[in-house]
């Protein structure tokens, strides 16, 4: 079901807001894809039932599996351009990338390559920049949110703010306690970022719109905190990251029970562990060919 918020721009609710940018009568943008061709199929039919008209172009907020996974569906049905931002059309173009950065960099073991972090590759027409643009016949703002991922980008379009995975809601940490970070030096700067964002509504990547995201913001720093005093407590007497995560999972009460669920939080404590070590609270040092880690 397609929810106006402008004149010209709305959302398809799912597990992944869907934007819809109305270019003219006859033609649509999306900003995201969606996860799978199940989710693709729904957001097309929408667009052709309730808007009468076609996608043309896809803009790709991030290059995580549940935001571009059914892009080459929506290519193939309707032959339209993908843009995404750089780093992240890598892994659009070469979606391997996210599970083998999720092991260490490595060939991704094979509890790593389902549909939910490894998505079938998207071809790519161009890449976006941050600023105003104006595409396809409408003005675009491109924000840059990195911190979630790379080089994450929201997007402001007839007063209307999508803005991707820079904050999750409610729902999301209550039930998973730990979000995914890539980067959380510049995901803390990107939270500050998106409190200056001047829109009559927001959209973020997963959960309601609301009319600003204030406390979304508030929560999501909220957890971040949380977790940044907690791996402080763990850290009074040394340890290896493996030993963090088990501690802070445990502590933290989060939801940890299959290879998945593991591989996509240590990089987030590893994320931890590069601020602090930036800020200067922690310390890693090599003994006995172990990487231990300790308050400064």
């Amino acid at each position: 079901m397609f929810i106006p918020l402008s004149d010209r721009v709305g959302y398809v609710p799912g597990g992944t807001n869907i934007g819809v940018i109305r270019n003219d009568d006859s033609h649509v943008t999306l900003i995201d894809s969606g996860l799978n061709d199940t989710i693709a199929r729904k957001v097309l039919r929408s667009v052709r039932d309730e808007l009468g008209s076609e996608v043309v172009a896809i803009l790709n907020t991030h290059g995580h599996a549940d935001h571009f996974g059914a892009n080459a569906f929506v290519v193939k049905r309707t032959g339209c351009e993908v843009w995404a931002p750089a780093i992240e059309a890598t892994t659009i173009q070469h979606p391997v990338m996210q599970p083998a950065m999720l092991f260490g960099g490595a060939d991704p073991m094979d509890a790593l390559r389902n549909r939910f972090l490894l998505a079938e590759a998207s071809p790519l027409d161009g890449e976006l920049i941050a600023g105003k643009q104006r595409f396809m016949g409408t003005d675009i703002e491109l924000v840059a949110l990195p911190g979630h991922s790379p080089n994450q980008m929201g997007m402001l379009v007839d007063g209307v703010f999508f803005g991707a995975d820079v904050v999750f809601p409610r729902a999301a940490i209550e039930k998973y306690r730990l979000p995914y970070l890539f980067g959380l030096t510049d995901h803390l700067a990107s939270l500050d970022v998106a409190l200056t964002i001047i829109a009559s509504a927001v959209v973020p990547g997963h959960g309601p719109h609301a009319e600003s995201l204030d406390e979304l913001v508030e929560l999501n720093r909220e957890t971040i905190e949380r977790t940044l005093d907690c791996i402080r407590d763990v850290l009074r007497t040394r340890a290896t990251s493996d030993d963090i995560c088990a501690r802070v999972f445990t502590v933290l009460d989060v939801p940890v029970s299959d290879a998945q669920g593991y591989f996509l939080l240590k990089p987030t404590i590893n994320a931890y562990l590069a601020h602090l070590d930036r800020i200067g609270d922690v310390l890693c040092e090599i003994v006995d060919k172990r990487a231990l880690w300790s308050r400064r």
